[in-house]
């Protein structure tokens, strides 16, 4: 994933101001500016729509569906979205705004009286707007192991979450939240009656002719051109790019449970970029568009701050509202200038920043002289990158003492242990071998542990995306086994805050 919710912190956007702007880029220097970032970014599959005054301009789909198979993507080919499904949630909020049946200024108690945040003060003010821009007061991230392949509704990541410590001030600091999304599709469920999945597929993908658009990967069986995701086997850039399943994730629909296509994107694109309308005729009130689209959170630095499921930045003076996606296996990136009324899809099925450099591209060819080079500046970063995490990889490696033996027998580590936040795991011995189990995610999170050194042990859970994770055991002032740790790097979850009690 690889900042799975908010890619679009890599965004290279050219922000000085320019005179040069082009009426009518060359998109012919388009298309093989792509085609060589797909080869430089060893890119799987990718769409790439551009939407001008409320039409698809241009559109195109490069490589392929699944490495392993000749079917080429296209435009209409369906990618999981991932975290652009914000802006259908905000939008939904939006919709019942705009009906009278909600304020974005509710208190969230007011529609979920269950609702609850370790500060009382917290939870009694935080408002449905709060839940759009990311400024809780809980950190980047929070959470969000219990919504990723767990067996818990939403009810029970919210309550569990609920107990989880807040990093920052109420409003004053930015965490990007997935788990307010999960709120504020609650909300959404609880005011109109109907499923979050119901919601968006009437009330949004339908009206706006979004037909290959879908809200359960279920769905995605029965149909063709369908994009598949690729991941390197536990983040080892050494092995191949392979195909995974699709993940329902169905507790966090909210924040991340959209799949759709560029030709379909392109008429909700049109419909942001047309200022609220569609077909000539609002489709959000003007106030509610402004509200969503307006800054809420102050983030400084390039991005002038976060909206409601939108990002708000400028590009040579001209306001962006934008959002990428990160999902197993996809990133996504997509941008919108209501003043040029443009708009630019870019959906990958790989790991790679390449719907950055392209969005960036785009953007330079109508808002600027169209001479930016975004991949240039953006691939020696990438490989600096690369080059850090195999350090990193190697520095534990070399850090492993070798001839340590555990100071515990697998018996004595077998049993149940607990996270207060995150539930139980289970350690056993099955056919021999040393097992740990994460019992909310036994599908992903099971697997062998093999001793590593002293008391701990590499972990070679199932997940296909994530690497492989470290577990050090604890004990008690009499050496009996008191818990253990968990060491997994990665950008997106937050492992080091679990506390596993035996």
């Amino acid at each position: 994933m690889r900042s799975i919710h908010a890619l679009g912190a890599a965004l290279l956007l050219f922000t000085g101001e320019s005179c040069f702007a082009q009426a009518s880029p060359n998109l012919d220097s388009l298309d093989a500016y792509i085609a060589r970032a797909v080869k430089a970014f060893d890119q799987p599959g990718l769409a790439v729509g551009i939407v001008k005054d409320g039409r698809l301009v241009w559109s195109k789909g490069y490589g392929k569906l699944d490495l392993a198979k000749p079917e080429p993507v296209t435009p209409n080919s369906v990618f999981y979205c991932a975290s652009i499904s914000k802006a259908f949630t905000s939008c939904a909020i939006g919709l019942l705004a705009d009906e009278g049946k909600l304020s974005f200024d509710d208190p969230v108690r007011k529609h979920l009286p269950e609702f609850k945040t370790p500060n009382p003060f917290v939870t009694e003010n935080m408002t449905v707007a709060d839940l759009l821009c990311h400024r809780s007061g809980w950190g980047t991230f929070d959470g969000d192991l219990l919504w990723y392949g767990t067996t818990y509704t939403p009810e029970e990541i919210l309550a569990r979450h609920s107990a989880e410590p807040f990093t920052h001030g109420f409003r004053t600091d930015f965490g990007y939240s997935n788990l307010m999304y999960i709120a504020a599709a609650r909300v959404i469920e609880r005011v109109s009656g109907m499923t979050w999945d119901q919601f968006i597929t009437t009330r949004i993908l339908q009206p706006l002719g979004m037909e290959r658009s879908r809200v359960e990967t279920a769905d995605l069986a029965d149909m063709v051109d369908v994009a598949l995701p690729h991941v390197r086997k536990g983040q080892d850039l050494k092995a191949p790019q392979k195909t995974m399943p699709y993940q329902p994730l169905q507790g966090a629909d909210g924040a991340c449970g959209v799949m759709s296509t560029v030709n379909d994107l392109a008429k909700w694109d049109a419909m942001w970029a047309d200022e609220g309308k569609a077909g000539g005729k609002a489709f959000l009130q003007p106030a509610t568009f402004r509200k969503i689209t307006s800054t809420h959170l102050a983030m400084g630095g390039r991005r002038d701050g976060a909206a409601l499921g939108w990002f708000v930045e400028y590009n040579k003076g001209n306001k962006v509202i934008t959002h990428s996606g990160g999902m197993p296996g996809f990133i996504l990136n997509h941008a919108v200038v209501p003043d040029k009324d443009i708009a630019v899809i870019a959906l990958g099925n790989g790991e790679s920043s390449s719907v950055f450099a392209i969005t960036s591209k785009v953007l330079d060819l109508y808002l600027g002289d169209g001479t930016a080079d975004p991949m240039a500046a953006m691939l020696p970063r990438v490989k600096a990158n690369q080059e850090e995490e195999a350090n990193r990889v190697a520095a534990r490696a070399t850090a492993r003492a070798a001839k340590t033996k555990p100071t515990a027998t697998p018996a004595q580590l077998s049993g149940t242990y607990a996270d207060k936040i995150y539930g139980d795991a289970l350690v056993s011995v099955k056919d021999g071998k040393l097992v740990l189990s994460l019992l909310p995610t036994k599908e992903l999170f099971t697997g062998e542990l093999v001793h590593w050194h002293y008391d701990t042990y590499q972990w070679q859970h199932a997940d296909p995306f994530l690497e492989p994770g470290y577990i050090t055991f604890s004990f008690d002032a009499n050496h009996k086994v008191s818990g253990f740790r968990i060491d997994l790097h990665s950008p997106d979850f937050h492992f080091y805050k679990l506390d596993f009690k035996k």
